[in-house]
């Protein structure tokens, strides 16, 4: 029982450090993906959930919905008389666009559901991780940036 009442009242604070994990992937994606050409992102992000010419410019879109941060859900603990602690795994919704102008990405932008608690936009972290550093042929870049 003691082990439960531990795993409960440290259960929040990983996954907050999950999520600003998380957080700052998605806040470094902002400017580190801007620059890089459609090859590149589709080496590093796959191919795009849907795409739309926007004028002189297309738009790419990513989309996630959120699982627990770190892929950890948060212990249930059940206390007598059968009430339950916990367990609710945070949720989200990401929405990643990048705007592509002669074939770069020139902005990138979050749609939805993208907070966790306090953390901004870390429902987007998972989506721009792979991509965080990623050059032409640079592929320890990629393992570096998914390992921070």
């Amino acid at each position: 029982m003691r082990l439960y009442l531990r795993m409960a009242a440290l259960a929040p604070l990983v996954l907050t450090g999950c999520a600003q994990q998380d957080a700052e992937w998605a806040q470094r994606g902002r400017a580190s993906l801007v620059g890089l050409d459609q090859s590149s992102i589709r080496m590093c992000a796959g191919l795009p959930s849907g795409t739309v010419k926007d004028g002189s410019s297309e738009i790419w879109m990513y989309e996630h919905a959120a699982s627990p941060p770190g892929g950890v859900p948060p212990p249930t603990l059940t206390l007598p008389p059968g009430l339950n602690v916990g367990g609710q795994a945070p949720s989200g919704y990401c929405r990643v666009q990048l705007r592509f102008v002669r074939g770069k990405v020139t902005e990138v932008q979050y749609a939805g559901a993208t907070d966790i608690g306090n953390a901004r936009d870390a429902v987007c972290g998972q989506i721009v991780k792979t991509c965080l550093g990623y050059s032409a042929g640079g592929h320890d870049t990629v393992a570096r940036a998914s390992h921070q």
